[in-house]
Parts: structure tokens; C-alpha cells; sequence
């Protein structure tokens, strides 16, 4: 029986508990919520466990420990991250003719910048779900086997780490490798977690 069809959250779901307008139209979510599913969840579950949970959510034989994770974890996520796919189509439609910007009688469209600032709201939100749901899975191994027991013939694999936007920087050392660097005129300063924070007296 295919599942391609089955959605594991309803557009109706997705206004309720998001900033979406109640009058948009439902067709801008339907598409982006099987984006989110197959993109994202799919990412995060690994196919086999992803089919699992669709194809039992389909047959309403999910086990307790199966919906919990639907419902408390799978559908905030997918929430979020159906929005983020949406976006883009939202922004901008494509007609007959040509890719249009929409302007209302209640407003008008929003810059580039402004909805990419918007679009990153969303996808840090639809990331905290994800580690969360995450760590859920790792928290509760009894509970769902069909995530631990992948094979390379299952499909995708169940991803293990939480996709990360920003940068991270380590704390370390901060002066020049170069001994002679005195000579050329360059200042060193100190590693800023230590004692001499900010401080170029080094050189």
C-alpha cells in the first residue's frame, strides 16, 4: 500500500499553531508539507522508520509510544518546517507568463532581505524540533526499533546530528605563528579566554 500520499499534519493544524494567515490558500501548504515529510523527516528518521510511522498512521495501528512521537514531536517539527518550504511560494507565484511578486490592497511585498530574515526564523524553529525530536528517539531506544535496526537496503539512513546553521568558534590561541613578528610591525594579543583578555601588552 503506498503512503506517498499520507500527511502527517494538516494544513488546518499548521494555522492554528503558526503565524499563517487563516485565509491562505491551502494548496501553498499541501505541496510543502510532503516537501517537509520527504526532505526533512525522512532525513532525520531514515526511510525505513519514516514508512514505518506513515504507514501505521495511515492504518491508525500506530503504538502509543508511536503517536506520542507524532504528536508531541514529529507534527511541531513538521509544523515549522512546512511554513519554511512554503515561503518561497508564498513570496512569489509562478503564472502563465512570468514569476510574479504580489502586492495586496493591505500591503505590499516585503523585500529580499526581509524575507530571508523570516525564512531563517523559521528554520531555527523547525531545527529545535528536530534536535529535540532527536533526542527523544535517543532517549527512548526500546520504543522504536525500526530507527535502530536500518540496513544499507532501507533506504536513506536515520541522520544522528542536527543540521547547524551558525558557526562555532573554539576557544584557542590567537597569536601569530610568526616569532619575528615584531619586525614587520603586526600586534599579537593574547588568547581572550585567558587572563590577558583583550589586553596587547603580549607584544
Amino acid at each position: 500500500m503506498s503512503t506517498y500520499g499520507v500527511l502527517l499534519v494538516s494544513s488546518a493544524k499548521i494555522k492554528a499553531f503558526t503565524n499563517v494567515n487563516d485565509n491562505l490558500d491551502e494548496q501553498l501548504l499541501l505541496p510543502n508539507i510532503q516537501i517537509a515529510q520527504d526532505l526533512g523527516l525522512q532525513n532525520l528518521l531514515g526511510t525505513l522508520f519514516f514508512n514505518t510511522i506513515k504507514t501505521n498512521a495511515q492504518a491508525g495501528t500506530l503504538t502509543p509510544a508511536q503517536n506520542t512521537l507524532l504528536q508531541d514531536y514529529i507534527q511541531p517539527y513538521l509544523l515549522w518546517r512546512a511554513v519554511y518550504e512554503a515561503l518561497p511560494s508564498i513570496y512569489m507565484r509562478m503564472m502563465n507568463k512570468s514569476v510574479i511578486v504580489g502586492d495586496t490592497e493591505q500591503g505590499k511585498a516585503v523585500s529580499k532581505t526581509d524575507f530571508s530574515y523570516l525564512r531563517d526564523i523559521h528554520q531555527s524553529r523547525f531545527e529545535f524540533y528536530a534536535q529535540r525530536m532527536m533526542d527523544y528517539l535517543k532517549n527512548n531506544p526500546n520504543d522504536f526499533p525500526e530507527y535502530y535496526t536500518w540496513t544499507s537496503t532501507d533506504g536513506m539512513a536515520p541522520s544522528k546530528e542536527n543540521y547547524f546553521s551558525g558557526i562555532q568558534f573554539h576557544p584557542g590561541m590567537r597569536k601569530l605563528p610568526n616569532p619575528n613578528y615584531r619586525l614587520y610591525g603586526i600586534q599579537s594579543y593574547s588568547d581572550p579566554t585567558g587572563d590577558n583578555c583583550c589586553n596587547d601588552s603580549s607584544y
